[in-house]
């Protein structure tokens, strides 16, 4: 008898430690990744989503011979995570897609350069406006003598970012004929090469590229622009209006304390080393 009960006894035994241990690990399985004790859970992140070919908003250096993502729009973005108390990831992608992302939550924000039109708006939150540039016409060394207005454009190959605010400028040039390219580079070597005429760029943009390639110049166009046409912000999902409160926060603070002005000074001088 003993010989019978014995086998079966264990078997009940680990049958029950068994159902135990399963409603332990399948209770709850939404639950932070902690432990009885309570050990801290994992740092939140948050991500950030940008398309790093604009310097000195955002581009890729080799810092100690690592490939990184800076400039001031990144420096922003640290301080924002820093105050959420998150760790931040960097999501680099064509500027085009940066919304979209944004929409289906692949991002947490975006920060771009981006400027918060009303057409946008329809999509979108912004926070407030953290920085204000003109726009700018980039041709050939020596052939922007001939461009006085926008107007001089009329007829010719004009190179713009595709979905920006430079695309909807050069749509309201007549007789342009657009070549609208995902990244800045590209658009950079239609230029060089005699594909396109001119680009429209922000002028620190276009600065960066006089100051660091040969063969471009600044042409005398001046673009008259509001200032909610002119400025950049920040982007979160429409409706998330406690994300809208806590960067503008932090821009607010970084506002006061002269951080952004600091943030564009040291990132001008990084695309130059």
């Amino acid at each position: 008898m003993k010989r019978i009960l014995l086998p079966v006894l264990l078997s009940l035994m680990v049958v029950i430690m068994s159902a135990c241990g399963q409603e332990q690990t399948t209770g709850n399985p939404s639950a932070p990744a902690s432990t009885a004790e309570g050990d801290a859970t994992e740092k939140e992140v948050i991500v950030l989503g940008t398309s790093a070919d604009y310097a000195p908003y955002e581009f890729h250096k080799s810092i100690d011979g690592k490939d990184t993502i800076v400039g001031f729009d990144i420096e922003i973005a640290k301080a924002i995570a820093a105050d959420m108390g998150a760790e931040l990831k960097i999501e680099d992608m064509d500027f085009d897609g940066l919304l979209m992302a944004l929409d289906t939550e692949k991002v947490d924000f975006v920060i771009s350069g981006l400027t918060p039109t009303q057409e946008r708006k329809k999509n979108v939150d912004f926070t407030d406006i953290y920085y204000y540039a003109e726009q700018a016409v980039l041709v050939r060394e020596g052939e922007g003598g001939s461009l006085s207005s926008l107007n001089d454009l009329s007829g010719k190959q004009v190179g713009v970012q595709k979905s920006s605010i430079q695309e909807g400028i050069a749509q309201g040039i007549d007789g342009a004929k657009l070549t609208s390219l995902a990244k800045i580079p590209e658009l950079i070597l239609e230029l060089q090469t005699g594909r396109v005429d001119a680009l429209i760029l922000e002028k620190p943009v276009a600065e960066q590229y006089v100051k660091n390639q040969q063969g471009l110049a600044l042409s005398d166009v001046k673009i008259e622009q509001a200032d909610d046409e002119a400025g950049s912000a920040i982007a979160v999902k429409k409706g998330n209006q406690e994300l809208v409160e806590q960067i503008n926060a932090t821009l607010q603070k970084l506002k006061s304390n002269g951080d952004i002005e600091r943030f564009v000074i040291e990132a001008n001088e990084l695309v130059g080393d």
